[in-house]
């Protein structure tokens, strides 16, 4: 290793590298034509061997044009990455960049050299066709083993085979939990290190009745530890496991299956009788953070903020980024003492604690209740043992009748579960095809099939046949919806086609011809839904919905006399139109006492239900929540009246802005003239970001004013950036000095 980069880990506090670590290097990581899969537990330092890996190519002089890119899971994993190397990196002139924004969006990432970004972005970037991608020398994944995640591993095997096959770049995998290493490692030409080594012993136990077995990995019981409940009075066996860690100066975390169950057991835990009189000062502050994330706390805020002040919080995807910003940073300053969370917080993010605790080993799913996978299992468990801070971590199953001591020794012993390609799963073939016909990196059926024969689908089950029956139907699909065009370029047409004898019902012999040399060209109208990164049956319902609505406002320009009026109709319209998109999934439950109202007002607006009629309806129930925020209902009303968590909320309105800005692009390209549905939709797409009416739009469209300012500035009779700069004093009064300035030096440039 060269001495520049000993320099840089020494200067950011290593002083030695781990067993682990050393072995990595030993094995060749600094080889820069070696491709490297590390397979390591929760904790062992895995991150800094991708680290280590970045800076070998950036400080190389010989690579002084190169580029790196390090790939995480979750924006807000991205996020923490990025705070955290810039940090450690910038200082030696090292430029870090982050990209989460939208997938549309223009980025210029030439001048940087370490960007951190998601498998999805990163896809989209290439969609776009961005030149710097042939600087890129090596790429770093974290989580690999997503690859074989049902919603996201698709994309991550389309942009891994690419990456791999086309261009020359060292690839790092980075994994704690993978069934067959071996397998996937010959896949992707690379080194297998696998290393069970901990800085932080890791017990595994079972907990019932007051009682924890901590078990080997043969099952073996090892060692038998008793609660002692008598000092905390509690027949609630959970708290007494909390109470025992915490009284050791412990944390911990609680594993749930769902965000209802991580509130409701947060709940239940008060440890105000545990805390210091500073700790519990502290936590009233951290409180007074979770209140005023929002204007008005909403009911969320309300409980979260009263289980901080007891030293408890919850954490899913419900929460808001800032909100769970402010829990995990206060898990990390031992002033939360312990979290009740879903198991996405065990992706890598950085709250390491004593003990942790699987309170469930089943969850919901459409299939019913089944049963969570040992490799999800064993990613939350690693999160036990701080190091330098801990003397073990403990990983615990809870035991509450539902489950047995056998059942819990299954999960804690033995291999995990293998990964599979999820690479056959049709919505995620149809966005990745056009893709790569869009991006010209397929232009015929021939390298079509090459590049399906180079993924690891084909790798794994040799046997594409499946794959290529489902890529022949989406190919008719995107051809039949006018987003490729298909070209037979034979010069023998007798003896490039194949003949295809069929049975009809009646036993009669037909044949047809299926030509084999199928020549792809992209349509402007498939490059563009390509480059906006949705489904191409998304961008089949927007098209027709577009083509349907048009029509209803020819028919309704006498029906709506009101400008204003045809506009609102439009607006409920679109929002219906996009809840149809798959990126919509998951709807709103509808209930059973809202069938008959849902369905009386979709009549009244002449919307006509599809074949699924419950699907109709949670369409329409979901198109009446956006409605609502976008003429300003209180976001704590709309979260009660629909049954959802901020987090959820602002998730799915980020949705629908990109959706709804997908709509407006298309439309572009449509042969649709209709003067109310494109003011509409250029409308919708800045009310849908803020959550405002339409008559606030004008002051939206300023930098630094947001829905609040937006609604003072307008009912104080002040409706534009005109009147703004005519009311100069009374802006102060209303907004102060500060930012009155900087909203009229904004006004004042887009003026120039």
């Amino acid at each position: 290793m060269s001495n520049r980069i000993w320099k840089i880990l020494k200067e950011n506090g290593i002083k030695e590298l781990r067993p682990p670590q050393k072995k990595v290097v030993d094995r060749g990581l600094l080889n820069k034509n070696k491709n490297f899969l590390i397979h390591m537990s929760t904790g062992s330092g895995k991150t800094l061997i991708g680290e280590i890996a970045i800076l070998n190519h950036l400080l190389d002089q010989k690579y002084k044009s190169k580029k790196a890119l390090f790939i995480v899971p979750l924006k807000a994993l991205a996020s923490e990455k990025y705070e955290e190397f810039i940090k450690k990196y910038e200082k030696y002139g090292i430029k870090v960049a982050l990209s989460i924004g939208d997938f549309d969006e223009e980025e210029d990432l030439e001048n940087y050299d370490l960007i951190i970004t998601t498998a999805e972005k990163l896809e989209s970037l290439l969609r776009h066709r961005v030149e710097w991608i042939e600087d890129v020398s090596i790429l770093v994944i974290d989580e690999i083993h997503l690859i074989g995640d049902s919603e996201r591993g698709g994309t991550l095997e389309i942009l891994l085979t690419k990456l791999k096959n086309r261009y020359n770049i060292q690839i790092i995998g980075l994994s704690a939990t993978i069934g067959n290493p071996e397998e996937f490692a010959k896949w992707l030409n690379a080194e297998l290190v696998i290393e069970d080594w901990r800085p932080v012993k890791l017990k595994k136990g079972i907990a019932y009745k007051n009682r924890i077995l901590f078990i080997n990995e043969d099952g073996d019981v090892v060692e038998e530890y008793t609660l002692t409940p008598n000092n905390y009075n509690s027949r609630n066996q959970l708290f007494n496991l909390v109470v025992d860690c915490i009284l050791k100066d412990g944390s911990l975390l609680i594993f749930c299956n769902s965000k209802r169950k991580a509130v409701s057991e947060s709940k239940k835990l008060n440890l105000k009788k545990y805390l210091s009189p500073d700790e519990l000062n502290e936590l009233k502050k951290l409180k007074e953070d979770i209140l005023s994330v929002f204007d008005n706390p909403t009911e969320t805020c309300k409980t979260l903020g009263e289980c901080i002040e007891r030293g408890v919080a919850f954490h899913h995807a419900g929460l808001t980024y800032e909100q769970r910003k402010i829990v995990e940073e206060g898990f990390r300053k031992k002033l939360i003492k312990v979290i009740c969370c879903t198991p996405t917080l065990s992706m890598g993010m950085n709250t390491p604690c004593r003990r942790v605790i699987l309170r469930d080993l089943k969850r919901f799913s459409n299939r019913g209740m089944v049963p969570i996978p040992k490799m999800e299992v064993l990613q939350c468990i690693g999160r036990a043992g701080r190091p330098n801070l801990d003397p073990y971590g403990e990983g615990i199953i809870y035991i509450d009748g539902s489950i047995t001591v056998e059942d819990a020794k299954n999960y804690l012993t033995g291999p995990v579960e293998n990964i599979y390609s999820k690479l056959s799963n049709h919505r995620i073939l149809r966005a990745h095809i056009l893709g790569l016909i869009a991006s010209g990196e397929i232009d015929n059926k021939k390298n079509l099939e090459e590049f399906i024969n180079n993924t690891f689908y084909a790798h794994q089950y040799g046997n594409t046949s499946k794959i290529l029956k489902n890529i022949n139907d989406i190919i008719e699909f995107l051809e039949a919806n006018k987003f490729i065009k298909i070209d037979y370029k034979d010069d023998n047409k007798n003896k490039n086609d194949i003949k295809i004898l069929t049975l009809d019902e009646n036993n009669n012999i037909t044949i047809s011809h299926k030509k084999t040399n199928e020549n792809y060209t992209i349509t402007s109208l498939g490059k563009r839904i390509s480059e906006l990164y949705i489904d191409p049956l998304s961008g089949k319902i927007i098209i027709e919905e577009l083509k349907k609505l048009s029509k209803k406002l020819e028919r309704y320009n006498n029906k709506y006399l009101n400008t204003s009026d045809l506009k609102d109709y439009c607006t409920q319209y679109l929002l219906y139109s996009i809840s149809k998109t798959t990126e919509m999934m998951p709807l709103l439950r509808v209930r059973n006492n809202e069938w008959d109202y849902l369905f009386k007002e979709m009549l009244k607006m002449d919307i006509d239900p599809d074949e699924d009629i419950l699907r109709s309806l949670e369409c329409f129930k979901n198109s009446k929540m956006f409605y609502d925020w976008i003429n300003e209902v209180p976001e704590s009303k709309i979260l009660e009246k629909y049954g959802i968590e901020p987090g959820i909320l602002r998730y799915k309105v980020e949705q629908a802005k990109w959706i709804l800005y997908a709509n407006k692009e298309i439309y572009a390209l449509l042969d649709i003239e209709e003067k109310c549905l494109s003011d509409t939709l250029n409308e919708l797409v800045i009310r849908i970001e803020y959550g405002a009416s339409r008559e606030l739009i004008e002051l939206l469209k300023i930098k630094h004013i947001g829905r609040n300012r937006a609604r003072l500035l307008y009912n104080s009779g002040i409706k534009n950036g005109e009147d703004i700069l005519n009311n100069h004093e009374r802006v102060i009064k209303l907004l102060g000095n500060k930012i009155t300035d900087k909203i009229i030096n904004c006004i004042k440039e887009n003026k120039k």
